[in-house]
């Protein structure tokens, strides 16, 4: 019984041809994959920056408030002198024939005021603050995300390699089997 080499030729051929359009496939994720480890990578470092752009500033944040903290017992230790003025102020009008003045009177309103203006003031730092704080977390959360994504792109980089390999192995395989068949359909010719 005769082999019939043609039949042989022709399968190694086709397992050349599909090998051919396999490695071609896996080339193109395998690039396509690099264009998205790139932009993952550009992603990562974006938000790295902004993180310790952020982290500056609420470290700048935090040493204003605790600074202005202090403006709050700088302005209590006023009102507080200028009570003692007002009394030292009303017991020295009392002995004399002059009409006294109340200090706290003339100065309480303002006193308020600014009381009222640097509350209001600590109250925006602090928000800020919060705010600030808040968005770390948050892109804190999208970088760790970053590098898990840029995990499953490098590990699918990987296993299209492999795969890519097996490829070029079975167009190897499939180029040597096609020469042998060839070879064998010349000497039955």
């Amino acid at each position: 019984m005769a082999i019939n080499y043609e039949y042989y030729y022709n399968n190694a051929r086709s397992r050349y041809n599909n090998a051919c359009a396999e490695i071609i496939d896996c080339e193109n994720r395998i690039g396509g994959l690099r264009t998205d480890r790139q932009t993952k990578n550009n992603q990562i470092n974006q938000l790295s920056a902004s993180i310790n752009s952020h982290q500056t500033a609420l470290d700048s944040m935090k040493k204003i408030v605790k600074s202005s903290e202090s403006l709050t017992t700088d302005l209590t230790s006023v009102v507080t002198k200028t009570n003692q003025a007002s009394l030292n102020y009303t017991s020295m009008v009392n002995s004399s024939a002059v009409i006294g003045k109340n200090l706290n009177s003339v100065y309480s309103d303002e006193a308020t005021t600014t009381k009222r203006i640097l509350n209001s003031v600590l109250e925006g730092l602090s928000t800020k603050k919060t705010g600030l704080s808040t968005k770390i977390t948050e892109l804190k959360g999208q970088l760790r995300t970053a590098r898990s994504d840029l995990q499953d792109i490098d590990t699918k980089i990987g296993t299209t390699q492999t795969s890519l390999q097996q490829w070029r192995t079975t167009r190897t395989n499939a180029s040597i089997d096609m020469e042998y068949y060839r070879r064998k359909m010349n000497e039955a010719a």
